[in-house]
């Protein structure tokens, strides 16, 4: 019995990775980023939260906060901590720290605003976490490099998103996203994404899989208000996931 609780508590790590460490550093409420970044020399703080039903009952309910500097012109820094109101570990409900993340984001290509944009980013995942409770991704920082761009310019935007994270002693994990921003009105815009994941060294195996629909809502300059809500499309995924936040910057 010992042996499953520990495996489960390991497998929960890795999904809540995928789940936590992406939003984060994402155009919420995608997990697909874009090329936009912070203005040099102005900062953003991000708190998000999300809801996951991975059956047919609630089991998670976590947040995270980060924080976004602008470097440079199309360099941005953030630093994030996840952190869990009440998650199901297999033997009961806790809360506490998860992991914390650090990104460094660069678009090598376009204004950020223009029809075509490139960048690159990676990000390294902190063994932060109340490992005791299993809320952690174990003893090891993991990197994540994703490449990623837009294409499209006025109402409609399209962002592409592929990536691969090294995970010690495991095979590496392929990360893909697809995404589509439609400003319907001047504050007003809606969104929506497929994302997954895919460990190809597996052989077959059921990889996770999500679709989301959002919106996003700016009534203020200084202000930023997004939600949205994603689906499971594999056996692996979550049947259902809530998520909203809010954004100010300075």
């Amino acid at each position: 019995m010992i042996k499953i609780k520990y495996i489960r508590y390991f497998i929960l790590a890795l999904f809540l990775s995928w789940v936590m460490s992406s939003p984060s550093f994402a155009f919420h409420p995608l997990s697909t980023d874009d090329p936009g970044t912070t203005e040099f020399r102005h900062f953003e703080m991000e708190w998000g939260n999300d809801m996951v039903w991975p059956d047919d009952s609630m089991e998670e309910f976590s947040g995270y906060l980060a924080l976004k500097g602008g470097l440079a012109p199309g360099l941005e820094f953030d630093a994030a901590v996840n952190f869990f109101y009440s998650i199901d570990i297999g033997d009961g409900y806790t809360s506490g720290w998860g992991d914390s993340e650090m990104l460094l984001k660069y678009r090598f290509f376009g204004d950020g605003d223009g029809p075509f944009n490139m960048g690159i980013e990676g990000i390294a995942s902190f063994p932060s976490g109340e490992a005791d409770k299993g809320l952690s991704g174990g003893d090891n920082i993991i990197p994540t490099v994703f490449l990623f761009g837009t294409v499209g310019h006025g109402p409609i935007r399209i962002m592409l998103n592929a990536g691969v994270t090294f995970v010690p002693e495991d095979n590496e994990t392929m990360l893909y996203g697809a995404a589509i921003e439609w400003s319907v009105a001047e504050k007003w815009q809606l969104v929506a994404e497929i994302f997954g994941e895919s460990d190809f060294d597996e052989g077959g195996g059921d990889d996770p899989l999500e679709g989301l629909i959002g919106a996003c809502f700016a009534p203020a300059d200084w202000l930023t208000l997004s939600a949205g809500a994603g689906f499971g499309m594999a056996p692996d995924s979550p049947d259902y996931h809530l998520t909203f936040a809010a954004l100010v910057g300075w």
